[in-house]
């Protein structure tokens, strides 16, 4: 994502950018003041409201006087994930910039999901995709998913392939079937879209860094309904 520094006023710090699945950036400033102004994720997000129904896929912000990109603050974490459970923020690791989901920045958070007998509109869930898998997800020919620290929950999903520009496929989660790495057999593999279980690691390593054979996974099964 690009995004411009907004700088020469001390009341616009941070800048922010919002991805939605139709592949459309929402631009945003935070706006300072005493009594506590909106942080430039919250503003972005309202931004997105304002212009679409689509869900918001990635978030990232950057902090004016050459800052570059800076993490979200706790409140921004919370809202993120009660209204788009599945997004992806851009952070600095290492000196590096790379995408971690939200659930993954915020650990042991408050589920306000959990707490409401029905979710509010706008939060379906999206599950993200390489590029790469677009064209076999089309087919059937990959029914399931392996997702690591990613939780995806049985109902209506998105699934938002990487492309340019990206593509959308509305889904229904089936089921979905925690394992560990070790359990994982040639059958799982060919769901998958893969030839057989050495491949389907081999790209299980290069998603997830350090992955091992005894961490925890889930098989996700999906129905592509276009």
């Amino acid at each position: 994502m690009l995004i411009a520094e907004r700088q020469g006023s001390e009341n616009h710090t941070v800048a922010a950018v919002a991805l939605d699945t139709d592949g459309r950036l929402h631009h945003a400033v935070n706006v300072h003041h005493f009594t506590g102004g909106p942080c430039a994720e919250l503003v972005a997000i309202g931004v997105a409201a304002a212009t679409t129904r689509a869900p918001l896929v990635a978030m990232v912000a950057v902090g004016d006087r050459g800052r570059g990109v800076i993490p979200p603050c706790g409140r921004c974490r919370q809202v993120m994930l009660d209204y788009f459970p599945s997004i992806m923020v851009l952070v600095l690791d290492g000196g590096a910039v790379r995408a971690v989901p939200i659930r993954e920045l915020l650990p042991w958070s408050f589920d306000w999901h959990e707490q409401q007998e029905q979710e509010k509109p706008g939060t379906t869930q999206v599950v993200h995709f390489g590029a790469s898998y677009l064209d076999a997800a089309r087919a059937g020919a990959k029914r399931t998913t392996i997702r690591f620290r990613d939780p995806v929950a049985v109902g209506p999903a998105i699934l938002w392939f990487e492309c340019d520009p990206p593509v959308t496929l509305q889904a229904a989660v089936t089921r979905v079937v925690p394992t560990v790495i070790s359990r994982l057999t040639d059958d799982d593999a060919v769901r998958d879209g893969f030839r057989d279980r050495a491949e389907l690691i081999e790209h299980l390593d290069l998603h997830y860094p350090g992955i091992a054979d005894d961490d925890d996974v889930t098989i996700v099964h999906f129905d592509v309904s276009e």
